[in-house]
């Protein structure tokens, strides 16, 4: 606020300037007043616009600046705007989808889909429901009659078809625009108007964050600073993984948005079911040289939030570089891999046709034989050490 007060001071003192020159210049030769006054209109004009661009650079990079501008675009031209996540939605997932759904809705037609069937982001969505009186939640059934050739579809925190909450959805509308964190993988969508992958953002709430921002909106209500802190704060370990100088802004502007760290901690907070699935988990690791490997072959609604964070708890036994937990996801091995950041799990989990961070990755198995899902496994991890 301090630097926009200060730049219309100077060019309005530019300005002014202009206009003393012109009159006193008028009287000997008005050709040299014309020339005066042009000059510095243009001066001020370019001032101006450098200022803006500045300042848009304090918030995100020239190319997510770019992006904006294109998403301003389709939006303005789009019947309803769709955005949805990622299977399994986590806190990151449906804390960016609800915070541009937020941003958005009051100028557009927007639908958040999210499938509450199969959410890890339950408490989350609970807390959006019980704060949001005006906040409406779709599954895909509710608005699948809705969609025509001029809606568009925003997908948040992934850009891999096969991990989409509704593939279905994808298929239907041909407006795309992806807005993702991961790094990107073999199968990424490539038929968008517009996307944006940055894999050195901490996460998509991050990104989303930016974007609010560059979108004009400068007042947040606390329901939708929580639901993005809480995104930053999954994916980053509480601000201790894959963060940046860009993450540190944006949570400070969430923070300064009355964004409740408290509550979101209060989400983080897991059942007595899950914490003994979790330590049942770890309690049966084996090591790998300096890989942790742990399997659980309980199939319930328990069982992916322990995965993954038995996953997280791995790292902590020393002398661990990276972890990997196996379970099953209905007829496929799901492989959960962490690490601090010397191993890249992306790249283990990619050659097993996974995805995801340096530092948190999974990768799926057409497979329910936990023994050659381990073998395929330990086999990625050799090849990655040779290669490394």
């Amino acid at each position: 606020m301090k630097r926009f007060i200060v730049t219309k001071c100077i060019i309005s003192g530019i300005l002014a300037l202009g206009l003393f020159l012109c009159l006193a210049f008028s009287k000997y030769n008005p050709l040299v007043s014309i020339v005066i006054a042009i000059c510095l209109i243009a001066f001020a004009v370019l001032f101006f616009f450098f200022f803006k661009l500045s300042s848009g650079k304090n918030i995100a990079d020239f190319r997510l600046i770019r992006f904006t501008g294109k998403l301003k675009k389709q939006l303005k031209s789009a019947s309803t705007v769709y955005i949805m996540g990622h299977k399994f939605s986590d806190l990151d997932s449906v804390g960016a989808a609800y915070g541009l759904y937020f941003a958005l809705r009051k100028t557009y037609n927007v639908k958040m889909v999210v499938n509450k069937q199969n959410t890890l982001a339950r408490p989350l969505i609970d807390f959006l429901r019980f704060t949001d009186k005006d906040c409406e939640i779709f599954d895909y059934n509710e608005i699948a009659h809705t969609v025509d050739e001029n809606s568009l579809l925003i997908i948040v925190d992934t850009h891999r078809p096969v991990i989409m909450d509704y593939l279905e959805l994808y298929e239907e509308v041909q407006n795309v625009i992806i807005i993702d964190h991961h790094r990107k993988a073999n199968d990424f969508v490539d038929q968008t108007v517009a996307n944006y992958i940055k894999s050195s953002a901490s996460s998509a709430c991050e990104i989303v964050t930016q974007i609010i921002r560059l979108l004009g909106v400068q007042k947040l209500a606390t329901v939708a600073a929580t639901a993005l802190l809480s995104g930053v704060m999954l994916d980053t370990k509480n601000f201790v993984m894959n963060t940046s100088a860009q993450t540190f802004k944006a949570a400070a502007f969430l923070r300064q948005n009355r964004a409740d760290p408290v509550l979101i901690k209060k989400m983080f907070s897991e059942s007595v079911d899950v914490c003994k699935r979790k330590y049942e988990i770890i309690s049966g690791v084996e090591l790998f040289e300096n890989f942790a490997i742990a399997q659980t072959k309980n199939q319930d609604k328990f069982t992916r939030i322990a995965t993954a964070q038995a996953a997280d708890e791995l790292l902590g036994i020393n002398g661990v570089f990276a972890s990997f937990v196996l379970c099953p996801c209905e007829d496929k091995v799901n492989i959960s891999a962490r690490s601090f950041g010397d191993v890249d799990v992306q790249k283990i989990m990619a050659k097993l046709g996974g995805g995801g961070h340096k530092t948190v990755a999974a990768c799926q198995l057409e497979t329910l034989d936990f023994e050659k899902a381990r073998t395929l496994l330990i086999k990625a991890i050799k090849e990655y050490i040779e290669q490394k």
